[in-house]
């Protein structure tokens, strides 16, 4: 007999397997107040700039661009640099390495990319009080051309139906969840170190 689980989907698997370091991340960048100033706001922009500049090699992945062929579109690495010049930041130009040559484990890591993309729905009308929006330091935050809810459902639905192993890309995600919480921390530990 199938257990519940050997019938969910993988998106839904993903979003069972990474929910308690999700919520930890969403409510460390809360707390830390990344939407509170201009200064922390910065910081904001820096850390998805590491995660992006990281995994921006993935969004072409061979394997992966045949699955979802709009992939190369969904890559938000450019304009992330373009906030980062408007918020006068400096680009660093050697990504971390990330485990995630094989398709399964890279698609845990789009996930996260992807699925932060809804919740920059809400992250973009904070950086509006700020004065960004997306044509100046929050182009990142925009929605794809398509819409956010139509744009998911799409990547859902692609890697739902590719078969991907799905231990192999809840690691992925994990990883990715845990490459940001660390980029977070770090950033956190400069704004509070002692001039």
């Amino acid at each position: 007999m199938n257990k519940p689980s050997d019938i969910l989907s993988l998106s839904l698997r993903l979003k069972e397997a990474t929910h308690t370091i999700h919520e930890d991340l969403d409510k460390s960048i809360m707390a830390q107040g990344l939407f509170s100033s201009t200064d922390r706001y910065r910081n904001f922009v820096k850390l998805q700039y590491q995660f992006h500049r990281d995994i921006n090699v993935l969004y072409h992945h061979t394997q992966l661009v045949e699955i979802i062929p709009d992939l190369s579109a969904r890559n938000r690495y450019a304009q992330i640099c373009l906030d980062m010049d408007d918020l006068d930041l400096s680009l660093a130009s050697t990504p971390k390495p990330i485990d995630a040559e094989e398709a399964s484990s890279a698609i845990g890591w789009l996930y996260v990319a992807e699925g932060s993309k809804l919740g920059a729905n809400f992250l973009i009308k904070l950086a509006k009080k700020l004065g960004f929006n997306e044509a100046f330091g929050a182009r990142h935050l925009a929605a794809d051309p398509g819409g956010r809810g139509s744009s998911w459902n799409a990547f859902k639905s692609a890697i739902d139906h590719a078969g991907f192993d799905p231990a192999l890309a809840a690691e992925g995600a994990q990883a990715g969840f845990l490459r940001v919480k660390s980029y977070l921390l770090a950033a956190n530990d400069k704004h509070n170190a002692p001039a």
